[in-house]
């Protein structure tokens, strides 16, 4: 092997170690990365989307203690402990590795009823059947839920299933503003009690448990038809039980003084 072959050669091992050394190095550094996100402690919870659900509360039920290595995190359980809050429907939990954060996105649970007993507000329910405590402030404009005998659990639905589907009902109603109040009977049979219209003071309303979303389509029109142009308050109930007939009842007649 001449002079210029051996100089080649050596250029060539010498850029070969250097190769080395780079892919080497950056081994090193992939695996220092890979070690420092594995153990990267949480530093911070941050919670969204809240509006009566104390982020504080919510951070205490996710427990994960800061100084926690962010990717031993078990994202479904902090989920799981998060969703046992009463307000809370739904939440998505992620790991930001930037940041050391774990990021809690809440939806919360949307008020279908206001549950009275005792002639008193007891809690709000939605249309799972959820009880929601009441807040410290930002009141709804619900129906108010007589008859309802169940006391409120923050884990467990309290409202029969007549009454959730008649809210959830109402909830995409064009009749809903025209109800006041959703009242279950012993019996489970419901009835409604109107919002006060034109002459007419509350009015009674039999809904039967068929078809109710035509029902109210049809208490709609009476309401906005009859009951808004009525000169004088005489009708006391509307009958929708039986399909495509309304039934309109006048007050009992008042027995003269003696």
């Amino acid at each position: 092997m001449n002079t210029d072959a051996l100089r080649t050669y050596g250029r060539l091992l010498l850029r070969l170690a250097a190769l080395a050394a780079v892919v080497g190095g950056v081994g090193v550094l992939g695996m220092l990365g890979w070690q420092w996100q594995a153990t990267a402690p949480v530093e911070r919870i941050a919670v969204t989307g809240t509006r009566h659900a104390a982020p504080d509360t919510l951070r205490h039920l996710a427990r994960v203690d800061t100084g926690t290595a962010l990717a031993d995190v078990d994202v479904r359980l902090v989920e799981d402990r998060v969703e046992r809050h009463p307000w809370v429907e739904s939440v998505s939990v992620e790991r930001r590795q930037a940041t050391r954060t774990l990021s809690l996105t809440v939806r919360e649970r949307t008020p279908a009823g206001l549950v009275v007993q005792d002639g008193r507000p007891a809690y709000y329910v939605d249309t799972a059947g959820q009880a929601l405590p009441l807040p410290d402030s930002a009141g709804y404009d619900v129906p108010l839920v007589h008859g309802l005998r169940a006391a409120y659990h923050p884990i467990r639905p309290v409202v029969p299933r007549s009454v959730r589907r008649m809210l959830g009902t109402l909830q995409t109603s064009e009749a809903a503003p025209l109800v006041s109040a959703v009242v279950m009977h012993p019996d489970s049979s419901l009835h409604l009690l109107t919002t006060p219209i034109g002459a007419h003071d509350a009015v009674r309303v039999q809904i039967g448990s068929r078809n109710r979303a035509q029902k109210l389509r049809r208490l709609e029109a009476f309401a906005r038809q009859v009951l808004a142009t009525s000169p004088t308050a005489s009708i006391a109930e509307i009958d929708l039980r039986y399909d495509g007939q309304i039934i309109a009842r006048k007050p009992p007649p008042t027995s003269p003084e003696t």
